[in-house]
């Protein structure tokens, strides 16, 4: 979809987009499990700016990771920052990004990816699945690190 990049902010800064959460297991994430990326897939296709949050329910720590479609690769909590990659009258196509929040991924607690295009086909979902438990694998990796540390200056 093409979208102008003035009402591309003025859209995402005032909520003006359609919103999902979901809430799945460790369990779903860890198996590959397609059905939250299925459910976000008819939303996330449809002309219209999207943000489908999912929430690892049962994590040892907050994981939330963020499927949206965007004109960049920036969430749309910093969507005022695209001014500094296009002018304002500018038009963009919106692509399909992943985002992953969690203090415990990387330094800056955060981490983005170009999904698709435009469309979340097989390859498409299963990229998506695989960064999403490969993120998760990574903080709890991190998150038992910091605990072990914790344990080691006692």
């Amino acid at each position: 979809m093409k979208i102008n990049v003035k009402d591309f902010m003025e859209k995402v800064q005032e909520g003006e987009f359609k919103q999902n959460h979901y809430e799945i297991s460790k369990d779903d994430l860890l198996q590959a499990d397609t059905w939250v990326v299925e459910q976000a897939k008819d939303q996330l296709e449809k002309d219209e700016l999207s943000q489908v949050m999912i929430h690892v329910a049962d994590a040892e720590f907050d994981i939330d990771f963020y499927l949206e479609t965007g004109i960049i690769n920036l969430p749309f909590d910093d969507a005022k920052k695209v001014t500094h990659f296009f002018d304002d009258d500018a038009e963009a196509e919106t692509k399909i990004y992943l985002s992953t929040r969690c203090d415990y991924l990387n330094a800056s607690k955060f981490h983005i990816d170009l999904i698709s295009e435009n469309k979340l086909e097989n390859d498409e979902i299963k990229k998506t699945l695989d960064i999403m438990k490969e993120n998760y694998q990574t903080s709890l990796e991190n998150f038992n690190k910091k605990d072990e540390s914790e344990i080691e200056e006692k």
